[in-house]
């Protein structure tokens, strides 16, 4: 069957419906609406209560109003596919009843084409019908029963390509029936599928319900038993709702290939006890960043594959103010300049770039260089030459190198002096209306750059012809700048002093700036990237201060530091809103600045700050045992990007292994990359690439193989966000919300961005915790 791909959905060019399509209703009889007792509500937001959120869109624009989408279609190509609604993570069972319905209309007489199909390979259709639309409303509603097989992964679709061009509403969209949500079995026992470094804990996790030890063996490539013994009962793993056993076999410390560990009928994935578990993926989830900047072609010669070679995106990024009426109804006025912020890092699966998510990915990568310049027998890692990127051989560290990409991109972000610039100041309302205030926006930094409306997928970004805009500055973005360029003029002062003098002159501009206008928070003023709001700004003033005292020693940012309430803060472990570094809660990044590089704050205040990140570390460490799979991780859910918090807290770990030389921090740390590569209770590597059941279907705009066959497979070494058991916003959340627990709110699909989507402020402490793990003293 030919194919044609757009959006998240392969569409087939002869569709043949599968199903049976009784009538065309408009009001279903009782007998019908008792035939399916189970019949549940399958979409998420088909009233639009909150703009398309759960909805992806291709080849238009959207306006939402009074609870309808309307596309103004001003192309609408040759195929019915080149202009889509949809909605994935549509389940399907066989023999079941579905009935869809909705609301439509057009300016002009025109066809709809509604459908329901798998989502990936073989991309078999389940439903498929023409609807006639006038500029009348009326109610469509189309009854059918599946009879292909089930299927937990189709795809609903309007199709509005190839007709007129026109302006078609639709509303009250509905698909009523039961579910079908499939269940797998993973493998119970399970282990980090690449391997041990030889002095690191090595415990493979085994789930029964047995309440007796168990008995196991160890198999070495040549298939002898070289380790036996029975495993420890653990008990209820709160996170997963499983029963655990552990399987200790850590004083296995001599280097061997291929080991697995058997438990009855089952045996883990191979794995390896070796000095260079981490030797490669260091390297593999750098180069992330190299294959994800903005501005410039990805050459094959400095990627693993050809297919991962692509031509520049967004060669020319000149861009001016949002000047349009936003989706809550505000007008917004515009700017009388425009910006050249070429270059960058593409955050995550879209086309945008942000400065709060790129402040603390960049942050995360330079402090791993300052790690290794201050920290005795911590070496400086990706010495020049050694990461294959286009500067290599420059004659400067490689890892300082793929970090400037992304300043200067920052940098470009930041108002000109003497421009005014409309803005929201202060709270926001509870139905997203602004009061908009013209102020000087001299300074400022604007919070991002994106489309004007989410892409489809696939979308490599030299293919994407939507119009970019900034949206507006915000002081979070500002006070990244005014951290991250502080941070940057210490580091380049000797490398090249007149960059460092740049970004020492735009932090401290950004830090007047944003004390000026202290309350510029982020709004969503336009729906081609994520809003990133943060209404608590302590944290970033903390963090932007500490950079620029360690920079510079000038008094204002001392006094401003010892009389902020978060002196010398660090995570606390717990469950509350300060758990976790990430980009709205940064204030911990200022006191690990303050406690590795030489300041003049004084020895009392260093050593207290690295009293306070041994605190947290040894919190961390503490919780491993409360873990079924020894992690140090306790929390009552798990949160978008859980994944991410388990590097994140490995920095602190680290630290705390760094300043006190007790190893059981190193170990933890390491416990936690043991989870992440496979010690979890879905028995996957979270990482692409690592492992024998590695993630394979992140989410994300060109590594998208399988959303079209013509994409590639995404790059090794991405750390997917991993469970989320909170926000569960995408379609394929929604269908798991009520069947997850913890650790197990998770799936491979590239449509479910709130799990599996890859990012550039989730790789960084990858790359910091892999790296610090390769060169530590585990090995």
């Amino acid at each position: 069957m030919k194919i044609k791909m757009i959006g998240l959905a392969v569409v087939a060019l002869s569709l043949i419906t599968s199903c049976t399509v009784t009538e065309e209703i408009a009001k279903e009889s009782s007998a019908d609406a008792n035939q399916n007792t189970t019949a549940a509500e399958m979409l998420s937001n088909g009233a639009f209560t909150t703009n398309i959120n759960n909805w992806w869109l291709a080849g238009a624009t959207v306006k939402v109003k009074n609870q309808e989408a309307c596309m103004p279609i001003a192309n609408p190509g040759s195929n019915t596919w080149d202009v889509i609604l949809g909605q994935a993570g549509i389940g399907l069972e066989k023999g079941k009843t579905y009935n869809i319905s909705f609301d439509a209309y057009a300016s002009e007489e025109t066809q709809l084409k509604t459908l329901i199909q798998h989502q990936g390979p073989p991309y078999t259709s389940h439903f498929a019908t023409d609807t006639l639309l006038n500029k009348k409303k009326q109610n469509f509603a189309y009854k059918f029963t599946q009879t292909n097989d089930s299927d937990a992964q189709s795809e609903f679709q309007f199709q509005m390509g190839a007709q007129k061009a026109a302006t078609i509403c639709v509303s009250n969209v509905s698909i009523t029936g039961k579910a079908f949500v499939e269940t797998k079995k993973t493998n119970p026992i399970r282990a980090n599928q690449v391997g041990f470094l030889p002095q690191a804990e090595k415990i493979i996790f085994f789930a029964s319900d047995s309440k007796q030890p168990l008995p196991w063996v160890l198999v070495n490539e040549q298939g002898i038993n070289i380790d036996m013994g029975r495993s420890q009962v653990y008990g209820l793993n709160k996170a997963s709702g499983e029963l655990i056993h552990q399987i200790d076999i850590s004083d296995q410390t001599q280097e061997q290939q291929g080991l697995i560990v058997k438990a009855g009928e089952h045996e883990t994935f191979p794995f390896d006890i070796s000095r260079n578990i981490y030797s490669k993926l260091k390297y593999d989830a750098l180069s992330y960043f190299y294959q994800n900047r903005s501005g410039i072609t990805i050459q094959k010669s400095l990627v693993s594959r050809d297919d991962l070679a692509r031509p520049a995106g967004h060669t020319s990024d000149v861009v001016t103010c949002f000047d349009a009426k936003d989706s809550w109804g505000n007008e917004w006025p515009g700017c009388d300049f425009s910006l050249d912020v070429t270059g960058g890092w593409y955050d995550a699966g879209d086309h945008g770039k942000y400065v709060v998510n790129g402040g603390i990915a960049t942050w995360t990568l330079l402090n791993l260089y300052e790690r290794g310049k201050w920290i005795n027998n911590a070496p400086v890692p990706f010495v020049d030459g050694t990461i294959a990127i286009p500067e290599n051989g420059n004659g400067v560290n490689d890892i300082l190198s793929e970090a400037r990409w992304n300043v200067e991109f920052m940098l470009a972000m930041q108002i000109p002096e003497g421009k005014k610039i409309y803005a929201p100041l202060g709270d926001q309302s509870a139905d997203n209306r602004l009061k908009l205030t013209e102020i000087d926006g001299s300074q400022l930094v604007f919070h991002k750059v994106t489309d004007d409306n989410w892409t489809g997928m696939p979308l490599p970004p030299h293919k994407d012809i939507q119009k970019r805009h900034v949206g507006q500055p915000s002081t979070a973005a500002t006070l990244n700048l005014a951290a991250v360029g502080a941070q940057c003029a210490r580091i380049w002062n000797d490398i090249d002093s007149k960059f460092a003098q740049t970004c020492l002159t735009a932090a401290q501009n950004a830090w007047k700036a944003a004390n000026k206008h202290a309350n510029i928070f982020a709004y969503n003023n336009f729906t081609g990237g994520g809003p990133y709001s943060d209404f608590d700004l302590q944290d970033e003033f903390y963090w932007a201060a500490a950079e620029l005292y360690v920079t510079t020693g000038e008094k204002v940012y001392a006094d401003y530091i010892k009389k902020s309430p978060l002196h010398l803060d660090t995570p606390k472990g717990n469950i509350g809103a300060a758990h976790d570094i990430y980009w709205g809660y940064t204030a911990p990044l200022g006191t690990i600045s303050l406690a590795i590089v030489p300041n003049k704050l004084g020895a009392s205040a260093t050593k207290q700050a690295r009293e306070n990140i041994i605190t947290t570390a040894k919190t961390y460490q503490q919780q491993l045992q409360n873990e079924g799979y020894n992690i140090p991780y306790s929390v009552e859910a798990y949160p978008w990007g859980s994944n991410s918090n388990l590097v994140n807290r490995s920095i602190f770990l680290i630290y705390a292994n760094d300043f006190t030389n007790d190893n059981k921090y190193l170990t933890a740390a390491a416990s936690a990359m043991d989870y992440l590569l496979g010690a979890n209770p879905l028995n996957i590597s979270y990482v692409t690439g690592y492992g024998e059941n590695a993630v394979q279907n992140p989410h994300h705009r060109f590594w998208a193989f399988s959303a079209d066959e013509n994409s590639p497979k995404p790059a090794a070494g991405a750390l997917s966000g991993g469970p989320n058991s909170i926000e569960m916003s995408d379609p394929i959340a929604s269908v798991l919300k009520k069947s997850c627990t913890g650790q197990t709110c998770y799936s491979d699909n590239i449509g479910a961005w709130a799990l599996n989507e890859i990012t550039i402020n989730w790789n960084a402490p990858l790359v910091w915790v892999a790296t610090a793990l390769d060169e530590g003293k585990l090995n």
